[in-house]
C-alpha cells in the first residue's frame, strides 16, 4: 500500500545524498511478465518527458463490449457512496459493499439485506441475464432497488416467471397500472398515511404516484395487497427499468434485449424520439430485417416531421459507419434516401452547434459517397451550404470553418488521388467551389484573401503577411478563429516560435473590429480592463499555427468540447446563476476553436490576455503586465492565482473576475474528466487577466497519459488521478463562499448535462480515434462506446451520477501531489534530459517490467492491479535516481 504523501520524498529530499534509502522505504518492486506493451514517442507531442505506453495486443473496451455487468466498467472512479443523501468517502483499503442488483457501490449505512427464496428450478434465460437479479444470498440491496423489489419475502422464481409474462406485452400494457394500483394511488386516506411514512415504507414514481409499499411495513389489513400483486408490479418495474438502461446504454444489446426492443421499436419511438438514434446503433445492417425496420422508422418519422438535429447527427454518423454493409442490403438510392431524410433535421439546428460537428458530418459524406450513395453525400452538404450563406454572425463563423475543413480535406485527397477518380475522391473540391460561388463577392474575396495569406505564413514568408506593404485596411479578411466581428489586417510582428519542439507558431496580428468605433477603443477609461479590452487597446491579437501529424484528433477533441460547453449552458438553472453574476457566456467560456488548414496542420484560437499556470507561480516574463503596471511578486517570486487576478483587477472588477474563475474552472474539471485529458501539468492552463481559466492541448486525450506521469503518479500516491483540479490555488483564490456558491453547484449541473448526450459524445469521438486509421472501424467504435460509458457513467441514475461526480472531483482534489511533483520537476526545464532520464528508468526495468505500463492502456485489473502497482513503484525508483542526475545538471547550468 502506497505511503501517504506527506511521508514521500520532495525535491529537496532528490538532491540530498539520502535519495536511494528514502527512495527505497517508499517504492516497492516485483512486476508481472506479460511483455504485451512497448513503449513508443508519442504521435503528438514530442517534449522530452512526452513518452507513453502503447497496448499493442488488447483494446482497451474489450471487457467492455463482452461483458453486460452494470457497474462494472466504472469501479475504480466510485470512490463515495452513491447514495444522493450521503457524502461519504471510502478510504484507502477500506470495504466498499456492491448492490446485488444494480450493482453499484454504497456504504454500510444504505444497504440493506433483503430476504430472497432461491430454487433450483428457477427458468434459465438469457433475458433474465440483463436484469441482473441475484445469483444467491445474502442479497443486499440500494434504497433505488429496494423500489423494485417490493415483497418482503421474495420467491425468484414468481419474480422471473412473471417478468416472461410482462414481457410479452406491448409497451402501452407494460406501462399500464393494475386496477388495484390505481384505486389505492386514488385514496387520499391512504395517501397521507403513506407520506407520513414515506422513507419506510412508501414508494413513489418521479411524479409523486404511489406505486407500492412494503407489506411488512404497513397494516395488511388496512392495505390487503396481494403477494402476488407485488411481484407483478416488482416485475413491471425491473422491466422498466431495464428499457430506462436500454435507451441510454452504449453497450451492445444481447439478442434476447434485441428481440424485445425490436418488437417495441414503433412504439418506443413514438413515446420518445431518442430511441431512434439508439436502435439505428444498435442494428446489424448486414441483415436485411433490421435495416428495413430502421428505415421504416425513419421515413415515418420524417413525414411527421418530429426528428431533432442532435438525433440527426448520430444516425447520419451511424450510417456513414455502416455505409457499405447498409448498401448492400439496402441498395444504394434507398440508403441515400435515408440520409436525405436524416440531414434535412440540420437544417433547424444552430450555426455554432453545426459547426462543432463539422467532422462528423463530413466523415459521414465521404462513407455515404464511398459507398456509392452519392445523393447522400449530397444531401449531407445541401444543409451546410445553406447554413454558411446565411449572414448573421454564428453562421459567418460556420462558413469559414467550413471553408477550412473542405480546403483541408480538398489537400488530403489529392495526395493520395489516384490515376482514375471517382465522386467519392473529388467531392470536397466540388463542395468547396460550390461554397465559393454561392456567397456574395465581398465574402468570397475575403476567404481567398485568407487562404493565400495562412500558405504564406506556413511556408515562413512572413514579410508578405505583413500588414505593410501587403495587406492593411484596404485587403482585411476575416480569420476562422477569431469572431466573426474582427477582421485581420496583417502581421504586426515577426511570428515566434515557443520553447516545447511541438509547440505552436504565436503570430501577433493587427486587427479591425467592427464592434467598436476608434474612439472607444482609445477613450477607454477602465484602469484594469478584460482580456478583450486589452486586445482592442493594442489593436493587435493572435493566433497560432500548430503542425503535427496528430492534429486531426486534437482538433475533433477541442471541437467536442466546444460542442459541450454549449449544452452546458443551455442549462436554465446555470444560465439563472450565470445572470445573478452579471455574466454572459462568453465572460465564462472555456474552451477555444481549432481549424485544420491541412493534413497535418492546424489554425488555432489565440487567448488574448492569458497566462500559463507556471508564469502565473513563477513570475517568468511576468514582471511587467501587459498593461505595464507592475504584478505583485517579482520574477522568480512564487504567485497564485489570486495574486495574479489582483494584480490586474482592481476592487470593482476582482470579484467578478474571481466569479469568472470559479465558472470556468468548474466547467474546465467536468470537460477535462469526460474527455480524459492526459498531460495536465501547469503549462497546459491558461489564465486570463480577466479571470478565465482554460486547459490547452489536447495531444493527450481519451485516456492516453505520459509515461513519467503514470509513474509519478503512481510512485507518489498509488494511482493517477481521474482529473487535475489545481484545487489549492483555487481554494485560496475563491474560498469557500464561492466554492460552495458556483464552483460546486457547476460542476454536478455540468456533469448531468453532458451525461445527457452519450450517445452523441460516443459518435463525436469515435470520428477523432477514426483519423488514426479509417479502417478500423470497429475497434475504434468500441473504444468510444467503453470510454463515453465509463467517463459518463450511463447505467448510473441521476441522483447518483450527481453524487459520483461531486466525490470523484473531491477525490482528486485530495491526490494532486503527483501533479504537484512533476510540475516542479518541470520547472527545471531541461528538456532532453528529462527524456533520457525516464529513458534509462524504462530500460532498466526490463522487457518483462514493461506489462506494468498496462495501467496507461488501462487493461489491467482484478488481483493484478496490486503486482503492477508495485512494479510502477519500482519503475519510479529508477525515474527518481536520473532525476538526481537532472538536479546535478542544474547545477552545473547555473
Amino acid at each position: 500500500m502506497p505511503q501517504s504523501p506527506s511521508s514521500l520524498p520532495d525535491l529537496a529530499d532528490l538532491e540530498s545524498d539520502a535519495t536511494e534509502s528514502v527512495v527505497e522505504s517508499v517504492f516497492g518492486n516485483g512486476w508481472p511478465d506479460r511483455g504485451q506493451f512497448s513503449l513508443q514517442e508519442p504521435e503528438v507531442e514530442e517534449e522530452a518527458n512526452g513518452w507513453e505506453v502503447v497496448n499493442i495486443k488488447s483494446s482497451r473496451s474489450s471487457s467492455f463490449s463482452e461483458s453486460h455487468d452494470k457497474g462494472k466498467n466504472e469501479e475504480d472512479l466510485m470512490v463515495g457512496c452513491l447514495d444522493p443523501s450521503c457524502e461519504k468517502i471510502f478510504g484507502p483499503g477500506e470495504q466498499r459493499l456492491r448492490c446485488s442488483l444494480c450493482g453499484f457501490f454504497f456504504c454500510h449505512r444504505h444497504l440493506r439485506k433483503w430476504p430472497v427464496i432461491f430454487s433450483s428450478d428457477c427458468p434459465g434465460n438469457s433475458f433474465l441475464d440483463s436484469l441482473n437479479l441475484p445469483k444467491s444470498n445474502p442479497v443486499l440491496l440500494c434504497s433505488e432497488c429496494r423500489f423494485e423489489l417490493l415483497p418482503e419475502r421474495l420467491e425468484l422464481t414468481q419474480l422471473m416467471e412473471e417478468i416472461l409474462q410482462l414481457k410479452k406485452l406491448p409497451l402501452a400494457a407494460l406501462k399500464q397500472k393494475d386496477d388495484a394500483l390505481i384505486e389505492y394511488s386514488a385514496t387520499s386516506s391512504a395517501l397521507d398515511v403513506f407520506r407520513e411514512r414515506r422513507e419506510d415504507c412508501a414508494v413513489y414514481n418521479r411524479h409523486g404516484q404511489l406505486l407500492a409499499l412494503e407489506a411488512s411495513e404497513v397494516d395488511s389489513e388496512n392495505f390487503p395487497l396481494s403477494v402476488r400483486w407485488k411481484v407483478r408490479a416488482s416485475a413491471r418495474q425491473l422491466l422498466l427499468r431495464l428499457l430506462d438502461q436500454l435507451r441510454r446504454s452504449l453497450r451492445p444489446w444481447t439478442d434476447a434485449e434485441r428481440d424485445w426492443v425490436f418488437g417495441l421499436a414503433r412504439e418506443l419511438v413514438e413515446q420518445d424520439i431518442c430511441w431512434l438514434a439508439q436502435i439505428f446503433r444498435q442494428t446489424h445492417w448486414d441483415r436485411i430485417r433490421e435495416a428495413k425496420s430502421c428505415a421504416e422508422l425513419l421515413e415515418r418519422v420524417h413525414r411527421d416531421n418530429k426528428l431533432p438535429g442532435r438525433e440527426a447527427l448520430q444516425l447520419l454518423s451511424t450510417l456513414g459507419r455502416n455505409a457499405f454493409s447498409a448498401a448492400s442490403v439496402l441498395g444504394e438510392r434507398p440508403l441515400g434516401l435515408l440520409a436525405v431524410h436524416a440531414a434535412h433535421s440540420i437544417k433547424a439546428m444552430g450555426a455554432a452547434e453545426v459547426a462543432c460537428c463539422l467532422e462528423l458530418l463530413l466523415d459521414a459524406a465521404h462513407e455515404l459517397g464511398s459507398a456509392g450513395a452519392t445523393g447522400g453525400c449530397r444531401a449531407i452538404l445541401g444543409p451546410l451550404l445553406a447554413l454558411a450563406k446565411e449572414d448573421a454572425a454564428p453562421n459567418r463563423a460556420l462558413c469559414n470553418e467550413y471553408f477550412w475543413a473542405l480546403e483541408a480535406r480538398a489537400e488530403a485527397m489529392a495526395q493520395q488521388r489516384r490515376e482514375t477518380t471517382t465522386y467519392a475522391d473529388t467531392w470536397p473540391s466540388v463542395a468547396l467551389q460550390e461554397l465559393l460561388k454561392a456567397l456574395p463577392q465581398d465574402i468570397e474575396l475575403g476567404l481567398l484573401r485568407q487562404h493565400s495569406w495562412v500558405r504564406h505564413l506556413e511556408r515562413g514568408d512572413y514579410d508578405c503577411c505583413k500588414f505593410e506593404p501587403a495587406w492593411g485596411e484596404e485587403r482585411m479578411f476575416p480569420l476562422a478563429v477569431w469572431p466573426p466581428y474582427r477582421s485581420c489586417l496583417g502581421l504586426e510582428f515577426k511570428p515566434r516560435k515557443a520553447e516545447s519542439k511541438s509547440a505552436p507558431v504565436i503570430a501577433r496580428c493587427c486587427f479591425h473590429d467592427s464592434t467598436i468605433s476608434e474612439t472607444a477603443r482609445v477613450t477607454s477609461s477602465a484602469m484594469r480592463p478584460s482580456s478583450r479590452e486589452v486586445a482592442l487597446r493594442r489593436k493587435s491579437s493572435g493566433l497560432l499555427l500548430k503542425k503535427d501529424v496528430g492534429m486531426h484528433k486534437e482538433q475533433q477533441v477541442g471541437n467536442t468540447l466546444r460542442l459541450l460547453e454549449l449544452y452546458i449552458w443551455q442549462d436554465k438553472e446555470l444560465q439563472k446563476l450565470l445572470q445573478d453574476e452579471c455574466l454572459a457566456f462568453e465572460d465564462v467560456r472555456a474552451t477555444y476553436t481549432i481549424v485544420m488548414t491541412g493534413p497535418g496542420t492546424a489554425m488555432l484560437e489565440f487567448i488574448d490576455g492569458a497566462r500559463t499556470l507556471r508564469e502565473v507561480r513563477t513570475g517568468t516574463g511576468l514582471d511587467r503586465s501587459v498593461l505595464g503596471t507592475v504584478l505583485l511578486f517579482s520574477p522568480g517570486e512564487k504567485g497564485t492565482l489570486l495574486t495574479f487576478l489582483r494584480a490586474h483587477n482592481g476592487k470593482p472588477d476582482l470579484a467578478k473576475a474571481l466569479a469568472r474563475l470559479s465558472f470556468t474552472a468548474a466547467v474546465s474539471a467536468v470537460l477535462s474528466f469526460v474527455a480524459g485529458l492526459g498531460d495536465r501539468h501547469h503549462e497546459n492552463f491558461m489564465v486570463t487577466v480577466d479571470g478565465r481559466l482554460v486547459h490547452v492541448d489536447f495531444g493527450y486525450a481519451l485516456g492516453r497519459e505520459p509515461l513519467d506521469s503514470l509513474l509519478i503518479h503512481f510512485a507518489v500516491q498509488g494511482g493517477r488521478p481521474a482529473t487535475t483540479i489545481q484545487y489549492d490555488e483555487l481554494f485560496e483564490a475563491l474560498g469557500s463562499d464561492l466554492l460552495d456558491r458556483i464552483f460546486w453547484p457547476v460542476v454536478r449541473k455540468a456533469f448531468l448535462r453532458v451525461r445527457q448526450h452519450p450517445g452523441l459524445l460516443a459518435e463525436m469521438f469515435y470520428t477523432a480515434l477514426l483519423k488514426d486509421r479509417p479502417k478500423a472501424k470497429e475497434k475504434f467504435w468500441r473504444d468510444a462506446q467503453g470510454f463515453v460509458a465509463r467517463s459518463c457513467v450511463t447505467a448510473m441514475p441521476t441522483a447518483s451520477a450527481e453524487r459520483f461526480i461531486h466525490s470523484l472531483l473531491l477525490q482528486c482534489t485530495r491526490q494532486e501531489r503527483g501533479a504537484q511533483l512533476r510540475d516542479e520537476l518541470k520547472g527545471l526545464r531541461l528538456g532532453e534530459k528529462t527524456s533520457e532520464a525516464v529513458s534509462k528508468a524504462w530500460q532498466k526495468a526490463g522487457s518483462g517490467t514493461r506489462a506494468a505500463a498496462g495501467l496507461a492502456a488501462e487493461v489491467v485489473s482484478g488481483p493484478a492491479m496490486h503486482q503492477v502497482r508495485s512494479a510502477a513503484q519500482h519503475v519510479a525508483f529508477d525515474l527518481m535516481e536520473g532525476v538526481r542526475g537532472l538536479f546535478e545538471t542544474s547545477r552545473g547550468v547555473g
